[in-house]
């Protein structure tokens, strides 16, 4: 084998061990959660008559980007323009597992198919339907974070700007 081919060889294999030996964190946080998906705008009008519809139609997916179980309680949502400021509730969410955020109630649980679901109890709906000003528009902040419109304590962004009925959004 010629010196240049040894060389290239070696090289590869130092790369490919680095690689394995790094942890499988996405990019795009410096958490154990990370934000996946976001649908800012439920199906159909947000109120009829005064009274808030399909609060539950109106979510974000985390993912425990970890090889252990994560607890999610005390995990700050900090949505651009308001200052909520309820965290998260308490919910053992799986390595790799993804979970549905609703908005309004519920019962947390694992469906059928896997997939998580955690309510976080408004009896309003609070994700920005349109939002070209400020970036982003949901920041997920580490438990004791303060939920004041900065980045302080952000591990992981999404944004949509304006949000059409019904859409989920990759972050």
């Amino acid at each position: 084998m010629s010196r240049t081919v040894r060389t290239t060889a070696l090289a590869s294999t130092a790369l490919a061990l680095v690689a394995l030996a790094t942890p499988s964190q996405a990019a795009s946080t410096t958490g154990a959660l990370m934000l996946t998906h976001v649908r800012p705008n439920a199906a159909g009008a947000d109120t009829r008559d005064g009274a808030q519809l399909n609060l539950n139609g109106e979510y974000f997916i985390i993912k425990n980007v970890t090889t252990r179980t994560v607890n999610t309680g005390g995990y700050v949502p900090d949505i651009t323009t308001n200052s909520y400021g309820r965290a998260l509730p308490s919910y053992s969410l799986a390595a790799g597992a993804r979970a549905y955020v609703h908005t309004g109630s519920g019962r947390h649980y694992r469906d059928s198919s896997g997939a998580h679901h955690i309510y976080r109890g408004y009896a309003r709906h609070v994700l920005l339907n349109t939002s070209t000003v400020k970036n982003p528009d949901l920041r997920l902040k580490k438990p004791g974070s303060p939920d004041n419109n900065t980045s302080t304590g952000s591990i992981t962004t999404c944004n949509w700007n304006t949000a059409a009925d019904d859409t989920t959004y990759a972050c």
